[in-house]
């Protein structure tokens, strides 16, 4: 998908093919037209993925910051509100008395301070010493565990929130996209155990959907070959440390676009687990 326009009330784009070929335009008629724009929007981009130059302005409606329907004035609108928001966590956090600060280091701040300093620094927008923005990742990922609590914090969703504030490129715009991510999705394990056993059984079952062959031949193996240990960092970062950046974030948008699965039974109730929702902050 590639942005062609950009009016006071809504946001314009074309679909263009993986292959570069020139794109097809399908321009959203502000309002009147813009059902067809929705319609055909997830389907480009699962199959097209999003231009690198845009992601930025499209990733916020995937996850769900932005409502498709809003304008461009609404949408300011929220940032602002949400902005606000956003520094109310921040001062929540600072706030802490000193007992609450003690055990929020113990068992938070410590390890988001170790992962943040080692995650993509190889990405230009993160490298060297005393970058701003690994700080501002460090922010997002401590504020979001004043946020939610119940999740807290997990090793990897420093993974999860770097390619994010790398796109969006705004602190607070990025926090609310990370609190989308987490609500709608399960691309890390929460604190608990059987979080992630309840993926690897919704993903036991679509493997005995979809490629009965295979998943006789772990049964076969015995108890451990159905335990699928080895799908645990693919189910923890969706794929970011399988596959080269580029691919892994066109895996993320695939999955976003949630094309043909909330209308499918089958796999909406059952089969893909980056679609099983975590418990929703207070």
């Amino acid at each position: 998908v590639q942005q062609v326009a950009s009016e006071r009330t809504c946001v314009q784009f074309s679909i263009r093919r993986a292959s570069g070929s020139a794109p097809s335009e399908v321009r959203g008629q502000c309002v009147a037209k813009r059902s067809k724009l929705l319609h055909r929007g997830p389907r480009a981009i699962f199959f097209g993925g999003i231009d690198v130059s845009i992601r930025g302005e499209v990733w916020p409606f995937l996850l769900r910051y932005y409502s498709h329907e809003s304008t461009s004035e609404e949408r300011e609108a929220l940032r602002v509100q949400k902005r606000k928001e956003y520094l109310e966590i921040q001062q929540k956090r600072l706030s802490m008395t000193p007992e609450e600060r003690g055990a929020f280091w113990r068992n938070v701040q410590f390890t988001v301070d170790k992962d943040v300093v080692r995650t993509d620094r190889s990405n230009e927008f993160f490298r060297g010493e005393d970058n701003p923005n690994v700080e501002s990742m460090r922010r997002i990922l401590l504020n979001y565990a004043v946020y939610n609590p119940a999740i807290g914090y997990s090793q990897g969703m420093s993974d999860l929130v770097a390619p994010l504030l790398a796109e969006v490129q705004d602190e607070s715009d990025t926090f609310w996209c990370f609190v989308g991510l987490m609500q709608n999705t399960i691309f890390i394990s929460s604190p608990r155990d059987e979080d992630m056993e309840k993926q690897l059984l919704y993903l036991r079952e679509l493997l005995r959907l979809t490629h009965p062959r295979f998943y006789q031949h772990l049964a076969a193996l015995g108890e451990d070959g159905l335990q699928m240990l080895f799908c645990h960092r693919w189910l923890l970062l969706c794929f970011k440390r399988e596959f080269p950046e580029a691919e892994a974030l066109r895996i993320w948008e695939a999955c976003w676009a949630h094309y043909q699965v909330s209308g499918h039974p089958r796999l909406a109730g059952r089969g893909l687990p980056h679609l099983a929702p975590h418990p929703a902050a207070p």
